[in-house]
């Protein structure tokens, strides 16, 4: 038997595939993000990427273990790929329903600490009477906030804040040159 055959070769980088999908989705996680933290959803248990990696890794390796090692022909192997995918599809969608998705996706305190420290930019001018509203960068998105001065201080059209923490939706927002002076 050939040392690299198309069968072998096929197998090899299905496997790799769900190697990378794998390792994608261990970095990355498998939540989908929508707009804001607040807004993280959970995917469907049986379809999320976690999921597909482990079936295509599971796939390429018993279809390489059994064209390489087997005796059988390429139907057999197919067959014997097929079915470790689906167990691994049923076992990781098990463990994602019953264990990974369970508890929360965002602890809501979580969120609000992510976001002392942001920059923003005011849009709508802060007076010492009246809220105004910044601009900021969160989760690649950009949101928009009310906001007042922390030390109640109007602050002008334009001018870069950093966000303190935020209230009932309202931004609790400091001069970026005062902090810039502290750092």
């Amino acid at each position: 038997m050939p040392f690299l055959t198309a069968e072998l070769i096929f197998y090899a980088v299905v496997s790799g595939v769900g190697l990378l999908i794998a390792v994608y989705a261990m970095l990355n996680g498998s939540a989908l993000n929508k707009h804001t933290p607040s807004q993280i959803k959970a995917p469907p248990a049986a379809f999320n990427t976690p999921v597909a990696g482990i079936a295509a890794l599971a796939f390429g390796v018993v279809g390489y273990a059994f064209s390489r090692y087997g005796h059988f022909g390429p139907v057999v192997n197919l067959i014997a790929a097929v079915v470790a995918c689906g167990a691994s599809w049923t076992g990781m969608t098990v463990l994602m329903a019953q264990w990974a998705y369970k508890g929360s996706l965002v602890d809501p305190h979580e969120e609000l600490e992510e976001l002392q420290g942001t920059v923003a930019s005011v849009i709508r001018p802060i007076t010492d009477t009246e809220l105004g509203e910044i601009e900021y960068f969160s989760h690649g998105q950009r949101l928009h906030a009310r906001a007042r001065s922390i030390d109640g201080a109007p602050v002008e059209l334009g001018t870069e804040v950093v966000i303190e923490k935020i209230t009932d939706g309202v931004a609790d927002v400091e001069l970026w040159s005062v902090v810039e002076q502290r750092i």
